[in-house]
C-alpha cells in the first residue's frame, strides 16, 4: 500500500512540474530582459493624444439575441467617448431572423447618424466570425459609396463598457502599429464577506484576466511572442484589411475566431501591440486612482455558464487551432522561438487543467494524513518529497505574481478575497481551477465523442453567452469630469487640482472658474477641457474660417457677442463661441428658425478672426465647402478638416474623408 501511494505521489508531482517549470523558465527569461526591453518601450504620451487630427474609425458589434443590452451599450458608448462623433461609425451586425435585436438596432440607427445596422445575408446564428466578415464586407462597400477610408476597425462585444479614451488612443497608436489589443478587465462587485460566495465565479474571471492582461500579455508583447486577440478591444488597421483583400479575415471554422486570427496574423508576420496604459483620476477622498484604458464587461456568475463559456475557449484555442505537430513544423527562419514557445504554452492548457482534480485529491490525502495514520505520500528525503517542496515554492511564487496583478487592477480587498481566504489554498483559486478542469473535460468530450458540428474543420454556429449590462447609476463613474480631462492633458497636477476642488466647494464656484481666476490654467486649456466634456470641437485657428457668413452679422455685433460664424448652412450657422459668449445672442436667430451648431474657442482667437481682414480660401477650404454643400461630409467633419488644414495639405485624405 505504501509503495502504491509513493508511485501515485511521484506521478502527480512530476506531472505538475512538467506543466509548471516551463512557466518559471519563461518568467526568468522575461524578467532578465525586462529592463532592457522596457527601456525601448515608450509610454503613451497622454498629453499628445489630441495633437494629431482625428481619423475615421469603425467599430463593429456583432449581435445575436442582444436586445436586452444593445441599446444601453451603444447609448453609453456614444455618451462617454472622447472622440468627435462624426469621426467614428458603429456597425451593428444583426440577423434577419432576430426581430427583437433588429428593432433595437433600427432604433439606434434612427437615433444616431453614426450608427448603422448591417443585416446578415443569411439567418442566424452563424459563427461570430461569419457575422464579423459580413460586416467588414459592408464597410468596404460603405467606403466606396462615400469615398471614405476608415483608418482602423475595432471589434467590440455587445455588452462592453468601452473606455472614454480608447478611440483617441487608437487614433494615435494606429499610425505606428497595425494591430492593437486593449486590456479586458471583468467587472465585479467590491468583495465583502456577505457576497464572497455569491460572487466567487465572476471573481475567478477577474483574477485570471487581471493576471493575464496585466502581466502575461505585456510579457508576450515584450518577448515578440503571439499576443492573442481577446475578441473585444481588438483593433485592425486598414492596411491589414488591404493585405487580405476579399479573403474572409476571421476564420469561420473555429469557436474562437479571435485566437485563430491572431495566430494567422503572427505567422504572416503581423504582430499585435498590447496597449496597457492608464490615466490618473482624482477621487472624492483626495486619492489618485490610475484608470486603465481597458474594456470592462460582466462575465458569467454561475458555474454552469462559466463552464459552458470556457469549454468553448478551450476547445477553440487548443483543439481547433494549431496542433503540437503544426507548431514543431513551423519554419524556423520565419518564426521565432518565442513565438513558437507561446503557441505551445497555449496548447498545453488542455492537458495541464486535467491535473487539477488529482492534485486536489492528493492535497486532501495529505491533509488527512496529518490527523490519521495513513502512509506518508511525500517523504522529504525522497525525490518526490524535494519536488513537492519545489512545486510548493513555485505555487507560492505564482500566487504572489497574481496578487500583484489583482492589486493593480482591483485593489487590495480583491487580493484578500482572491489569494488569502483561506491561506495555503485560497477558495477562489480552487473554484476557478475546478471550473477550468470541468471545461477542459467537456472540451475533450466534444473533441472525442462530439457530433460533426464540433469537429476541427466543421463550420460552427455561434456559441454565445447570455449578457447583462450595468445600471445607469453604476455607469456614472465612467463619465469624465473637468478635473479628469485636465489631468489627462497634463494641464494640472493632482495636488493643485485637489486644492482647487476644496476652494471651489467652500466658495460655491465651479472648479474651472477657480483655476482660471488663480491663473493655474489658461482660457484655452479650460475651453479645450470643456469641449472634451461636452463632446464638441475646440477650434484652434478660427482665422482659417474666413467666410461670407460674417457679413450676416457685422463685425461690431460679433465683437460684442464674442462668437464667430465658421460656416453658413442651409438651416443655420456653425459658430465658434467662448467662455464669455452670452447665450441670449442666439435667441433671435433660433426664433427665426435658424439652427446654431456650436464649437468652442477662446476670446483672443475669435476677436482675431473678426478684426483681421479676410484671407483668400485655400484649396482645403474650397474642397470642404463643395463636400459640405453636397452632403458628402458633416459640418463637424468640415470644421475639423479646415482647422487642421495648416498641418498638411492633404488633410481630407489623412482623415479618410476624401480618398480620391
Amino acid at each position: 500500500m505504501e509503495s502504491v501511494v509513493h508511485v501515485i505521489g511521484i506521478i502527480i508531482v512530476i506531472g505538475f512540474m512538467v506543466f509548471n517549470i516551463d512557466d518559471l523558465i519563461w518568467d526568468i527569461i522575461c524578467f532578465a530582459s525586462y529592463r532592457k526591453r522596457s527601456s525601448k518601450v515608450q509610454r503613451l504620451p497622454l498629453e499628445q493624444l489630441d495633437s494629431i487630427p482625428p481619423k475615421l474609425l469603425a467599430i463593429i458589434v456583432a449581435a445575436w439575441h442582444e436586445e436586452n443590452v444593445l441599446e444601453s451599450v451603444i447609448d453609453h458608448f456614444i455618451a462617454t467617448t472622447h472622440y468627435p462623433q462624426s469621426m467614428y461609425h458603429i456597425f451593428l451586425g444583426v440577423y434577419p431572423n432576430d426581430d427583437a435585436t433588429l428593432d433595437v438596432a433600427k432604433k439606434l440607427e434612427d437615433k444616431y447618424q453614426n450608427v448603422h445596422m448591417v443585416i446578415n445575408t443569411v439567418n442566424g446564428p452563424t459563427s461570430k466570425a461569419q457575422n464579423l466578415n459580413n460586416v467588414i464586407s459592408f464597410i468596404r462597400k460603405y467606403e466606396l459609396d462615400h469615398n471614405w477610408r476608415f483608418s482602423a476597425v475595432t471589434i467590440h462585444d455587445s455588452e462592453d463598457v468601452v473606455h472614454p479614451y480608447e478611440l483617441k488612443a487608437t487614433n494615435f497608436l494606429i499610425e505606428t502599429y497595425l494591430l492593437l489589443q486593449f486590456p479586458v478587465f471583468p467587472l465585479q462587485k467590491m468583495p465583502t464577506w456577505s457576497n464572497f460566495f455569491s460572487g466567487i465565479t465572476s471573481g475567478t474571471y477577474a483574477d485570471e484576466f487581471a493576471e493575464n492582461h496585466f502581466r502575461i500579455m505585456r510579457m508576450r508583447d515584450y518577448m515578440s511572442a503571439v499576443v492573442p486577440s481577446a475578441g473585444t478591444g481588438f483593433v485592425i488597421s486598414h492596411e491589414i484589411l488591404d493585405h487580405y483583400k476579399n479573403e474572409p479575415l476571421f476564420p469561420e471554422d473555429s469557436l474562437t475566431e479571435d485566437y485563430k486570427l491572431s495566430v494567422k496574423l503572427a505567422l504572416d508576420g503581423y504582430s499585435v501591440h498590447y496597449v496597457l496604459e492608464s490615466v490618473p483620476r482624482l477621487l472624492d477622498n483626495g486619492r489618485v486612482k490610475w484608470d486603465y484604458i481597458a474594456t470592462r464587461s460582466l462575465f458569467p456568475s454561475t458555474f454552469k455558464a462559466a463552464v459552458r463559456q470556457k469549454t468553448r475557449w478551450v476547445y477553440g484555442i487548443t483543439m481547433q487551432s494549431l496542433t503540437l505537430r503544426d507548431i514543431i513544423s513551423l519554419d524556423k527562419e520565419k518564426v521565432s522561438f518565442m513565438l513558437k514557445y507561446s503557441l505551445y504554452k497555449d496548447l498545453k492548457t488542455k492537458f495541464g487543467y486535467l491535473l487539477v482534480l488529482p492534485g486536489y485529491l492528493v492535497f486532501a490525502y495529505f491533509v488527512t494524513s496529518l490527523f490519521t495514520p495513513l502512509p506518508v505520500m511525500y517523504q522529504l528525503s525522497t525525490l518526490s518529497g524535494w519536488l513537492s517542496v519545489l512545486l510548493t515554492v513555485i505555487m507560492v511564487y505564482r500566487q504572489i505574481l497574481r496578487a500583484i496583478a489583482i492589486n493593480n487592477i482591483y485593489g487590495f480587498r480583491s487580493v484578500v478575497a482572491s489569494c488569502l481566504i483561506p491561506p495555503v489554498l485560497p477558495l477562489r483559486l480552487a473554484w476557478g481551477n475546478i471550473i477550468n478542469f470541468s471545461a477542459t473535460l467537456a472540451a475533450w468530450k466534444k473533441f472525442i465523442f462530439g457530433t460533426p458540428r464540433y469537429k476541427k474543420q466543421a463550420r460552427v454556429a455561434w456559441s454565445k453567452t447570455d449578457h447583462e449590462f450595468l445600471s445607469s447609476e453604476v455607469l456614472k463613474r465612467y463619465y469624465r469630469n473637468i478635473g479628469d480631462v485636465l489631468l489627462e492633458k497634463g494641464y494640472i497636477d493632482t495636488y493643485t487640482l485637489g486644492k482647487a476642488l476644496t476652494q471651489a466647494r467652500k466658495e460655491g464656484k465651479r472648479v474651472g472658474e477657480i483655476l482660471l481666476q488663480n491663473n493655474i490654467i489658461t482660457e484655452e486649456q479650460l475651453m479645450i477641457a470643456i469641449a472634451a466634456l461636452q463632446h464638441r470641437v475646440f477650434v484652434k485657428n478660427v482665422s482659417l474660417f474666413k467666410s461670407d457668413a460674417i457679413n450676416d452679422f457685422g463685425e461690431q455685433f460679433l465683437t460684442k457677442s464674442l462668437f464667430y460664424p465658421l460656416f453658413k448652412l442651409d438651416d443655420g450657422y456653425v459658430i465658434a463661441q467662448t467662455e464669455f459668449t452670452p447665450v441670449e445672442v442666439y435667441n433671435d436667430l433660433m426664433a427665426n428658425g435658424f439652427h446654431i451648431y456650436i464649437t468652442f474657442s477662446t476670446k483672443a482667437k475669435v476677436l482675431k478672426a473678426i478684426n483681421n481682414p479676410p484671407v483668400s480660401h485655400n484649396n482645403v477650404r474650397d474642397t470642404v465647402d463643395a463636400l459640405l454643400k453636397d452632403n458628402k461630409i458633416t459640418w463637424e467633419q468640415a470644421v475639423l478638416a479646415v482647422d487642421n488644414s495648416d498641418l498638411m495639405p492633404d488633410i481630407l485624405k489623412y482623415m479618410g474623408l476624401a480618398v480620391s
